[in-house]
């Protein structure tokens, strides 16, 4: 074992991008991969761990890549294909046969298997399908037909069950017999006679209770419990809650049809924070480094041409004031400030907000606490701002006037962009929108216009203060 571990250790040294050697290290494995030279390709592997060699397909070729992912162990390759990114998945899974796909199913769990097969064409998941046995692709099929991102797609349905007539002893032997099957087992959970959820035994309680003693006696009844269709947020988020490692999955009846295993749920908890970042940004949430030029740019465009409408919006304001600006240019360089200040506090107050929704700490149920709290440090860092804009431009501009215009200008617009940057989250999240699609566009859009309306709207009143 500590053989293996320094192993492990010593190629992960091997595979760090930073190191001076790494380029060194792939080339010797391309070179061995063009020689066909399986023997030293395996003593280069010597301790690899398959997410590791998934790490070097970076930088290798596909042919390469299939080369070196055919040296692999059965296991060790359907390890790697659920480590890969998913554009690269999509793309591998064509490349190979059906039998090399039907053999790697064997070696995991049925929501990695679920997980495999909904990268496939149909066509070639139902030859999959048909090279599993029975019982494996009627599991694989009735799991594939839950909806996506719900708690039954997410699930595995390797689980260990005792029933809670049942003593010790035999539930036991019940668990020993499904061991053989199971990757972990955190919990024993326990049914009655018809499959319906009544609770969980931890592992070592089962193991250390009196081999004589009903199940029932030491059976913990506060059980946590998702129907197959709850959303994997929600999912996540009560993982989180309650510091759980593991959760029954169940049916309409309240019977147990799986279970969901706090590694399924970091990768979860993973793909929302990714997808929110890319969202607030403007760009498709299944964008990656190796998706090409053209489709990346078809994605993006869209939230593009919506940020062009905003922005002949707020060039349209700035034109109703021209000749404001052209007596007082002095305007023309002051703009900039309030509006990019806005958009900044906005952008602030969308974050946290947006933030707060995923976690759960938000709902509708308490909102106005939020704007609340959001409108308040929008007033008090609109006073301070305000007070230290009006401050400077008193300083270098000597006029009094027009340090209060941009000022006050800069307060009224940090307010309202606290105040729209809670606000519409919430709104979006009551429409059934997800907020972070399309926030951060609306928020910046409205201290924009606010912000020259504000400004060059005081500077139009106090014109002749300002000359």
């Amino acid at each position: 074992m500590e053989e293996e571990r320094k192993k492990e250790s010593e190629f992960r040294i091997k595979i760090d991008r930073e190191s001076d050697s790494y380029e060194e290290f792939v080339e010797q494995i391309k070179t061995s991969i063009e020689a066909k030279d399986q023997s030293h390709l395996k003593s280069l592997l010597d301790g690899a761990h398959p997410a590791d060699v998934v790490t070097l397909f970076k930088d290798l070729e596909r042919d390469e890549e299939l080369y070196l992912f055919r040296l692999l162990s059965v296991e060790d390759q359907a390890y790697s294909l659920i480590k890969m990114e998913e554009e690269t998945l999509e793309s591998f899974l064509e490349e190979l046969s059906v039998d090399e796909i039907s053999k790697t199913l064997s070696h995991i769990e049925t929501d990695e298997t679920t997980y495999l097969l909904s990268y496939l064409p149909s066509a070639k998941r139902e030859l999959v399908l048909a090279n599993l046995s029975k019982t494996d692709s009627f599991e694989i099929r009735s799991q594939l037909g839950f909806r996506e991102y719900s708690a039954g797609r997410l699930m595995s349905k390797d689980f260990a069950t005792v029933n809670i007539t049942d003593n010790v002893r035999k539930g036991i032997i019940n668990v020993r017999k499904k061991a053989k099957e199971i990757e972990d087992i955190y919990q024993i959970y326990v049914t009655n006679e018809d499959g319906v959820l009544e609770g969980f035994i931890p592992l070592k309680d089962l193991f250390l209770t009196p081999i004589n003693t009903k199940i029932a006696k030491i059976t913990n009844f506060s059980i946590i419990a998702f129907h197959y269709d709850v959303d994997q947020e929600e999912v996540a988020n009560t993982f989180k809650k309650y510091d759980l490692v593991s959760a029954a999955v169940t049916d309409d009846l309240g019977r147990i049809i799986g279970r969901i295993t706090v590694d399924d749920v970091l990768e979860i908890v993973e793909e929302e924070a990714s997808e929110d970042i890319l969202l607030m940004a403007g760009v498709s949430e299944d964008e990656r480094l190796s998706t090409p030029i053209l489709q990346s740019v078809k994605r993006r465009i869209i939230w593009l041409n919506v940020n062009l409408l905003t922005a002949f919006v707020s060039s349209s304001v700035v034109a109703f004031f021209e000749d404001t600006i052209a007596k007082i240019v002095v305007l023309a360089t002051l703009m900039p400030i309030v509006a990019g200040l806005g958009g900044n506090a906005g952008t602030q107050s969308v974050t946290v907000v947006i933030r707060n929704i995923a976690t759960g700490d938000l709902s509708f149920s308490n909102w106005w606490d939020a704007v609340r709290k959001e409108f308040t440090i929008g007033v008090l860092n609109g006073l301070a701002l305000g007070t230290v804009t009006f401050s400077m431009i008193y300083l270098v501009k000597g006029n009094l006037t027009l340090g209060l215009v941009v000022g006050t200008a800069m307060l009224v617009n940090m307010m309202v962009a606290s105040l729209v940057g809670s606000l519409v989250p919430i709104l979006l999240k009551g429409m059934k929108i997800d907020p972070a699609i399309a926030s951060s566009i609306f928020v910046t859009a409205t201290t924009d216009v606010c912000g020259f309306f504000f400004f060059l709207g005081l500077a139009t009143v106090f014109a002749k203060y300002l000359v």
